[in-house]
This record gives structure tokens, sequence and C-alpha cells, in this order.
């Protein structure tokens, strides 16, 4: 199956670096790719928009999958004909930070097609969020 990934690491433990993730209210002080509604219950659906650069703002409704703090997020979604799951990944990394890994698969016909084709835009939004996490992560650990 086709994916995109990106990765970026965080100067702060995964607990923080979940805090982060996981405080959707939050997210309009810091993340311009994703808005959230809801919970991250596996089983239950988030309202979310997606607003990756160069592309229109799409809302989906993910089925959360996965959560293990503060280790592991994993959603499932259907866009225009299209699976994918999403992961967002905390692993830490040497002097107690984190790399966080943002990682999505795509399955339906023509997926190679739509990676090679929006990719890299894709990849830029998850870049952009990462350093978003990046500097609001720095942000909690400084107060």
């Amino acid at each position: 199956m086709p994916e995109v990934s990106a990765s970026i690491d965080v100067p702060a433990p995964p607990s923080v670096v979940w805090t982060v993730l996981t405080d959707v209210d939050a997210y309009p002080k810091w993340n311009t790719l994703l808005a959230v509604d809801g919970e991250f219950t596996v089983g239950e659906s988030v309202s979310a928009r997606l607003s990756v650069p160069g592309l229109p703002t799409v809302s989906f409704s993910p089925e959360i999958t996965a959560v293990d703090p503060p280790r592991e997020l994993r959603w499932r979604s259907r866009l225009f004909g299209y699976d994918a799951e999403h992961s967002f990944l905390l692993e830490p990394s040497g002097g107690g930070g984190t790399r966080f890994v943002q990682h999505e698969t795509i399955d339906g016909p023509f997926a190679g097609h739509i990676v090679d084709r929006l990719g890299r835009r894709m990849r830029r939004g998850f870049e952009q969020m990462n350093v978003g996490v990046r500097r609001r992560a720095i942000e909690l650990t400084e107060r």
C-alpha cells in the first residue's frame, strides 16, 4: 500500500508529547493542519477537518483503532473512495526526548497514483503539524 510519513525529534518526554497530541481543545493554538472534535476512544469516531496546504479543507470522521498512551494513536478513515490508516507514533529518544512520527497508508483503486500526485503536499502538512507539536511540547516543558 502506498504510504506517506514524516517525523521530528522533540526535546520533551513522550508523556508531554502525548498530552499535546490528545488535548484537542488546544489544537487551535498550534495545529493548522488538523481540527478534531471528540475523544480518542477505541471504536469511537471523532469529527475532524484536515487542511493540507494547497488543497481544499476536508471534513471526515475517522474511527479510532488504537490508543496506547504515551506510544500510539491510530485511526482509520474513508475519503473519496480511499481507505486510509493514520498513526501517530511516539518513540522515546536519547536525552529524554521523543521521536514523533506520523504515518499514513492509503488503499483503493489508483492509491499509488493519488500518493504520487498528493504525497508531497500531505508530507508537508504532516511536517507542519509535527513542528507545531514540537513547539507546543517545548512550551509546556518550559512552564
